[in-house]
């Protein structure tokens, strides 16, 4: 019987449904919003349960909550908005971004036990157990400390078989750094999804990463950038995901928005800001089901087939 873990247990891959493998539901800078939840918006949970209430809805079951530490990671939290609304949420352990101060000279044999700890005993000082592992790789590219994260994540997916998700920055195909330091650590790239693929439309690299063995991570819809950053527009994002699929890469791709509940970073911005922010996203956690999905199937792809890659990929992807 193959099994997942969840932040309310084990439960049979069957029983995942339709997942979103990598969002948000509460982000926050590590610790802070642990300390201060008054960064949070006002009446955040009842935002948090609101959105997941509204996946339930529609038929999604399953959240992959993509926050580890650095990213504010609050497994009571998690654990309790999915009590109440009834949807699976798994949690994360590894490590997104740089080097914080005062760590010292830790090695990644120390790391990688960490995060094992965290998958075989539980987070923060709970019993509440991570599901998957996690590295990070920006525009900073492979430096001694991104390195290093990468090969304690590799080592803690050797000792617990759990899957790995990586944060990429496409347009520089950090993936081909990335992919290299695991299978150095010995992985299978059939425990890997690279995430944030719509940020290239170069099918070629996307060809490559595919036939690594590794999962595509078809996230990030619609676009999401800050001011001044380069991104792939949201139409232009959709039209390659019909290439993608059009190249039989069906089989592998895993969807997901990679959006937030609730987040410190947004919360507490001017209300016109905040209004921005979301407005490029009004329909929130249903953009695939009601718009990506609906734009392929006008441009020619069958529906039923579109929804079971939210199944049977999923399902395939955490059983190996």
């Amino acid at each position: 019987m193959k099994t997942v873990q969840t932040v309310l247990g084990e439960i049979k891959t069957e029983e995942l449904g339709s997942v979103l493998m990598h969002e948000h539901v509460c982000t926050s800078s590590m610790g802070v919003a642990l300390s201060y939840p008054q960064l949070y918006g006002k009446n955040f949970e009842q935002q948090i349960l609101s959105d997941l209430k509204e996946m339930k809805e529609n038929g999604i079951s399953t959240v992959v909550d993509a926050s580890p530490v650095t990213l504010g990671r609050d497994v009571k939290e998690l654990k309790k908005v999915s009590e109440i609304s009834g949807v699976n949420i798994i949690a994360t352990t590894g490590w997104w971004g740089c080097e914080p101060p005062y760590l010292g000279p830790s090695t990644a044999e120390q790391w990688a036990q960490c995060f094992a700890d965290d998958i075989n005993k539980g987070c923060d000082g709970t019993d509440i157990k991570a599901g998957i592992l996690k590295a990070s790789m920006d525009k900073e590219g492979p430096t001694e400390w991104v390195t290093k994260m990468h090969h304690a994540v590799g080592m803690a997916q050797r000792e617990t078989g759990k899957k790995i998700m990586l944060h990429t920055y496409c347009p520089t195909e950090t993936p081909r750094h990335q992919l290299r330091i695991l299978k150095e650590e010995g992985v299978d790239m059939n425990d890997v999804v690279v995430d944030h693929i719509p940020e290239t439309t170069d099918i070629d690299f996307v060809k490559w990463i595919y036939d690594q063995g590794a999962w595509i991570g078809v996230d990030r819809m619609p676009i999401i950038s800050f001011p001044g950053e380069y991104a792939v527009g949201t139409e232009t994002r959709i039209k390659f995901v019909k290439t993608m699929l059009d190249a039989g890469m069906g089989d592998r791709m895993l969807f997901s928005h990679d959006i937030m509940c609730a987040s410190t970073l947004y919360d507490n911005q001017p209300e016109e800001i905040y209004r921005e922010v979301w407005s490029v996203c009004p329909e929130r956690f249903l953009f695939i089901k009601n718009r990506l999905f609906k734009e392929l199937a006008e441009m020619g792809c069958d529906p039923a087939y579109l929804w079971s890659l939210t199944i049977d990929n999923p399902r395939k992807f955490f059983e190996g």
